[in-house]
């Protein structure tokens, strides 16, 4: 019987409704490529498969055999070893009807694992105990069970030609060995794989065939055989991914030309950089440079500036902009929050005071939200119309219908991952001019506070060039943090003292709670009652100001403010104040219930304070359970060691995994099913590049030797147009 790859799982021999409802719901399994693609997670080395009469005491081998049972018994302390234990021996037959044994320490649950009846290979070092030959603490791969029809003598065949036994992900009810079986049943019902990368590429990048690769990564024959199947499996997923990218790029640039914003010797942009009250760093002079060749390029700028809290990015975003006001077009700053659309306002209009802002002859700055009034709106969008406004800094208010621009030159984007690339389009087409028969479109400059891995960048950000502020300016105070765990609290009241004088003293307070309300369902701090309880047991003497998420503007407006300006010492609030908010005389955050936030949430958070001359401190209170879970006390000790945004997006890589970070449900993306961003960061270059250059020189993939990329990329994520819905992070 032959199969194909989109074929339900129910085609396979032995497979009905039950069983694949069972891979539905446990494994995401629905064809035949589903469950090839559910690759295994490791590979169990099995060696040579011997029998009893072959083995030597201090060797090592693996035995397989029938499991006939069972017993646990408690070994009482002895010597240095102060804790008794727990023994849990099996006794296993093999083929030939000889029997030996193996031990576990500690490990009752192998009875239920391993069940009367279980067929396994066991891998260790051979020994004697009591004339019986033992394996202790072996490795085990399940094979089978005599009920299913498998006994040993059948499984020592399975296993003769074969060393590696692939080690699936599995779920309750769909153990590895029965994925095994399944994955044997496919590949020897489907028929050779048809090859999508030409030969050309293969050959250059060194990688086996496709069906090679599909039948190896499950049954390969040594590691080597392992490794060349998951070097043209990872391949394959990054490359179509690039492509992708790329051909999102090309169509959004299809029939366009950039708009010369190049900057001027003299001009707005020249004199901002002027007149700054301190030197830029040497990352952000790089970015100047890299900006500028866009601005002035053939093409429309697509760039991604990422950097860690306080490396300034405003900086170069001001002068992007100012570049656009100097060719006397416009430019627009969009933020995801009103919170952070209204600081971005005022830290503009700060930067921008010694060169004359909302004055005669000056720069025209305005704001635009959903809390703007009608008619402050109405007289906005008419200035904007007209030309009269050259900034303009809003929310998602700025892509309504009836916003519309005279000549917009530059468009930031700040903290892209809360919005879709469909979301940047309708900005940027806002000013299209199609006069000319080509379409104008303006530069395009997305930030992003949150530091991002080199290895995903590429990968998420694959179609914007990158530029990475990894400086910070001189003279920044470093912040120091501490991590204190449930069976700390005695410290708390020593923080409040802390925090007294420091109000003394004309600085301020953060205190960041994970919820609004208290809830009987879930527990943790709540920031209603924490401020009432702050203001009113703890700092009776202090200002104590409130904002969350469901306050309305005007009432976070006052808070803010109230914080800002010095009325209220301490401010409680949930991470509405998570990016933007800048006041440089606080000097302390307490961050409650910390396990709850990722680890860039916390960064995020510490970085509201440092932003004066001050020492500052960053508090992490991990407390709503009475222990703090394994990851959790990673996260958190990993943001209390370091305060390098870089490193630790890398430990935040590698504590949650790819799988989390580039899932369907955050990015929009398909899966990674394989590639591992960190491992593979050189194929992501490798393909990226491939990509780009596959793409400049065939942009919609129609040349006879790229029909089956395109097939192939279509599969995987639909067409281009796919790609215009991806939210990122």
């Amino acid at each position: 019987m032959s199969i194909h790859l989109d074929d339900p799982v129910t085609a396979l021999t032995g497979v009905g409704p039950k069983l694949a409802g069972r891979l539905a719901d446990g494994l995401g399994v629905h064809t035949v490529r589903d469950l090839l693609e559910h690759y295994p997670r490791a590979f169990h080395d099995a060696g040579e498969v011997l029998d009893l009469s072959e083995v030597a005491a201090g060797e090592p081998a693996t035995l397989i055999g029938e499991v006939l049972g069972w017993e646990t018994r408690r070994v009482p302390p002895k010597g240095r070893r102060r804790r008794a234990l727990d023994l849990t021996t099996g006794r296993v037959r093999q083929a030939s009807g000889a029997v030996f044994t193996v031990t576990f320490f500690n490990q009752g649950w192998r009875s239920s694992q391993l069940a009367a009846g279980t067929v396994a290979a066991f891998s260790g070092e051979v020994s004697r105990f009591r004339g019986e030959l033992q394996l202790k603490s072996p490795d085990v791969q399940v094979l089978g069970r005599v009920a299913a029809g498998m006994d040993a003598a059948e499984a020592a065949q399975r296993l003769a030609h074969q060393r590696l036994l692939a080690v699936y992900p599995a779920v309750d009810g769909l153990p590895s060995f029965k994925l095994n079986q399944l994955v044997e049943t496919a590949l020897e019902a489907l028929p050779p794989v048809p090859e999508w990368l030409p030969e050309r590429l293969r050959s250059d990048h060194r990688l086996v065939d496709l069906d090679t690769a599909v039948r190896s990564i499950h049954q390969p024959a040594d590691p080597a055989d392992a490794d060349a199947a998951r070097r043209r499996l990872v391949f394959d997923e990054l490359f179509t991914l690039q492509l992708g990218l790329q051909r999102r790029r090309a169509q959004l640039e299809q029939a366009t030309v950039g708009l010369d914003n190049a900057p001027y010797d003299e001009g707005w942009a020249a004199g901002f950089l002027d007149r700054l009250p301190f030197a830029p760093t040497a990352a952000q002079t790089a970015a100047f440079a890299g900006i500028a060749a866009d601005l002035g390029g053939a093409r429309p700028m697509h760039r991604l500036l990422q950097g860690d809290v306080g490396s300034g990015k405003t900086v170069v975003a001001v002068w992007a902009m100012l570049c656009a006001v100097d060719h006397g077009r416009q430019a627009a700053l969009m933020a995801p929050t009103e919170v952070l659309a209204e600081q971005h306002y005022r830290t503009l209009t700060d930067l921008l005071a010694p060169l004359g802002v909302n004055v005669l002859d000056g720069i025209r700055v305005e704001l635009l939200t959903s809390s703007t009034t009608r008619t402050q709106a109405r007289r906005i969008l008419g200035e904007l119309l007209s030309g009269e406004v050259d900034v303009i800094v809003g929310t998602h208010a700025l892509l309504e219908e009836g916003v519309r621009f005279a000549d917009l030159g530059v468009v930031v984007i700040d903290e892209q991952h809360r919005f879709g690339v469909s979301q940047r389009v309708r900005l940027t087409d806002k000013s299209a001019d199609t006069s000319t028969g080509a379409t104008t479109t303006p530069d395009v400059l997305v930030m992003t506070a949150t530091p991002i891995p080199r290895s995903l960048a590429l990968t998420l950000y694959g179609d914007l060039d990158v530029t990475v502020l990894d400086e910070l300016p001189p003279g920044r105070e470093p912040i120091t943090t501490r991590l204190i765990t449930p069976a700390q609290r005695h410290r708390r009241d020593r923080l409040y003292e802390y925090i007294r004088t420091e109000a003394g003293a004309g600085r301020r307070a953060y205190v960041v709670c994970p919820f609004v309300e208290p809830s009987e369902s879930v527990p943790g701090t709540a920031a209603v009652s924490e401020h009432r309880r702050l203001a009113s047991q703890v700092f009776p003497d202090l200002e104590v100001a409130l904002v969350h998420g469901r306050m309305t503007s005007s009432e976070k407006d006052a808070a803010m403010t109230a914080f800002r300006t010095g009325q209220a010492q301490v401010l409680v609030s949930t991470t509405v104040i998570e990016v933007g908010v800048d006041v440089p005389e606080a000097s302390v955050m307490v961050i409650e219930d910390a396990e709850r936030y990722g680890i860039s949430q916390l960064h995020q958070l510490r970085g509201r304070v440092g932003r004066g001359d001050a020492r500052s401190f960053c508090v992490l209170f991990g407390g709503w359970s009475a222990e703090l879970s394994q990851e959790g006390q990673a996260r958190l000790e990993a943001v209390a060691r370091t305060t390098d945004g870089f490193e630790l997006a890398e430990v935040d890589l590698s504590i949650r995994g790819e799988g989390q970070l580039f899932g369907r449900a955050q990015s929009g993306a398909a899966d990674l099913r394989l590639a591992q961003l960190r491992r593979d960061e050189p194929v992501i270059v490798t393909t990226r590049e491939l990509a780009r250059a596959v793409v400049a020189a065939d942009p919609q993939l129609v040349r006879d030797d790229h029909a089956a990329l395109r097939d192939e990329v279509a599969r995987r994520y639909g067409d281009a147009e796919a790609f215009a819905a991806l939210r990122t992070g």
